[in-house]
């Protein structure tokens, strides 16, 4: 189906709802209450579409604003029901939907509504969402239920009102709140509420203007269907604000008002101990007063910008009288800021007074508190001095009798296993002790002679292979020529006889002295060794 045959509010970026076919959306604009005697289950399909859009609508402030989505003081909560509202919902070729009257019935009968009256809800003094009383429950729907079996099978005896008598009950210009977007709202400003908590006294109190600034956008409805609001400003109007906060206070008690005052409650508060009172009302006169001052502030700051700019444009254009008109309206404003700004400090310096003074009658109070619960648990009887000094007297008594019933029980144990206990000499002990020690000297001394023993035998191989390298180099020097001939003198012979010979011999007294050393230095060991076991001894036998 074109764009074009579609009604406005389907158009919308993003729309409320699907859009139907061209058929479907025919017999929509077709449907009436007469249908819920031959059709109810499309009747009730009809109406819950034309309830998902008049609800989507609302929300983006389509359907409040003329079909603008820009303009942020259309109602988002609050729905009118007239003509206006007819119109707005024509389709592509100006048709109507003629059984608007029994869709808005039916949100209104719903159990619980989804369409509030605006009258009632402003007017009613209990939660509108309160449990139902022992008498609806026990007599009223009882009751309901006895007429309905009057006839049960339905037929003739169900009356269906036309479509122009819903119209004229539930028309014609009547105002409704629309709940569940309310609910939404007052789920918002929660959430908001716990990102954002108020730090001050001041900062938690407002006025219906100043809350509007604060929470108007912030806590603005989401959707059910999660869909995205289209582009534009989006904040709740001022009749919205006030069903908002007549909700908070009466319905959640998370705010306190007085009409013109609000109060927002942590969350351990209770309403009925927070009512408003003159403190209140004149800390909300001071941050208006700060407000109004700051806003002057950027008005002025603004004309300066503007005067200074007119001057230079008119000298620019040789006008000096007119550019130091301008000037000299420029130091008049100059000078109206810095007062300004000297107001607005003393202001906000007045602004924290208040939130000192409160924060000091609060940490007055929690002594206070701390004290009544101090004393109450020191008037303890148990805490006298005289109940101490009689108690901790016992416990020592107590303490003693414990230790003589403990070391009564220990010697009679004893005196109980004396036919058991065997016999210990403490010559045998010693003796046995004595043994140990020795075992030990003796492995000791063995591991260390077979330790120097590997030592001896390693450094004896290394030292047999130093002396057959040095007898092979001996004996390569000492072959004939390579001709085979004995070309050495006979006198060189003798020499070289004399110095093998020679070489021998001293060799044999630095193998003698090598030994004798290792000899020496395994004594030395052995003797240090049996001096440590000595007197490991000595230093067991003492212990």
């Amino acid at each position: 189906m074109a764009d074009h045959a579609l009604p406005p509010f389907l158009r919308t970026s993003p729309p409320p709802t699907a859009p139907p076919s061209h058929a479907r959306l025919q017999a929509l604009y077709a449907s009436t209450s007469a249908q819920r005697g031959t059709n109810p289950t499309g009747y009730a399909a009809n109406s819950q579409w034309w309830a998902s859009v008049i609800e989507e609508t609302l929300r983006s402030g389509w359907i409040n604003s003329g079909g603008h989505t820009d303009d942020s003081e259309g109602d988002r909560l609050v729905l009118r029901v007239n003509d206006g509202l007819l119109g707005r919902l024509e389709d592509g070729q100006g048709v109507r939907p003629k059984g608007i009257g029994g869709v808005i019935e039916t949100l209104v009968t719903a159990t619980p509504p989804v369409l509030h009256p605006l009258q009632h809800f402003f007017a009613s003094q209990i939660p509108l969402r309160a449990p139902p009383s022992l008498t609806s429950r026990f007599i009223g729907r009882p009751l309901w239920w006895a007429v309905s079996q009057l006839n049960p099978f339905g037929g003739a005896g169900d009356k269906v009102e036309k479509e122009e008598v819903l119209w004229t009950r539930y028309g014609k210009g009547k105002e409704y709140v629309h709940m569940s977007l309310v609910e939404r709202t007052a789920a918002s400003f929660t959430a908001y509420m716990i990102k954002n908590p108020m730090l001050s006294y001041t900062t938690s109190l407002f006025d219906i203007d100043s809350f509007r600034e604060t929470f108007g956008a912030a806590c603005f409805p989401l959707s059910a269907s999660a869909k995205k609001l289209p582009d534009g400003k989006h904040r709740l109007s001022r009749r919205d604000v006030e069903v908002l906060i007549k909700w908070l206070s009466r319905d959640c008690g998370l705010i306190v008002t007085d009409g013109t005052i609000i109060k927002v409650l942590e969350a351990d508060q209770v309403a009925a101990d927070h009512p408003i009172n003159e403190a209140d009302r004149g800390a909300v006169s001071v941050s208006n007063a700060l407000r109004k001052v700051e806003k002057q502030i950027l008005g002025i700051e603004e004309q300066i910008e503007q005067s200074q700019a007119k001057a230079k444009t008119h000298l620019s254009l040789n006008q000096k009288n007119i550019a130091m008109s301008y000037l000299r309206s420029k130091k008049q404003l100059e000078d109206l800021l810095y007062k300004r700004v000297g107001s607005s400090e003393q202001l906000r310096a007045v602004i924290r007074s208040i939130d000192q003074a409160k924060g000091d009658v609060e940490i007055m109070t929690a002594y206070e508190t701390s004290t009544a619960t101090l004393s109450s648990v020191l008037s303890h009887p148990s805490l006298s001095l005289d109940r101490i000094a009689e108690t901790t007297d016992a416990l020592a008594e107590a303490m003693a009798d414990q230790e003589e019933i403990d070391q009564a029980v220990r010697l009679g144990g004893e005196v109980a296993m004396g036919s058991k206990r065997v016999e210990v000499d403490e010559e045998d002990l010693a003796a046995e002790l004595e043994g140990l020690v020795q075992e030990e000297t003796i492995r000791a001394a063995a591991e260390s002679a077979k330790k120097q023993a590997e030592e001896e035998e390693r450094k004896r191989v290394a030292k047999a292979a130093e002396f057959a390298q040095l007898q092979e180099e001996n004996k390569v020097r000492s072959e004939p020529a390579v001709d085979g001939s004995d070309s050495a003198p006979t006198g060189q012979k003798t020499i070289g006889a004399s110095n093998n010979v020679k070489k021998s011999t001293e060799e044999g007294v630095w193998e003698t002295r090598y030994e004798e050393a290792q000899a020496r230095k395994k004594e030395e060991t052995q003797r240090a060794e049996g001096e440590r076991l000595k007197r490991d001894e000595n230093r067991v036998a003492a212990e």
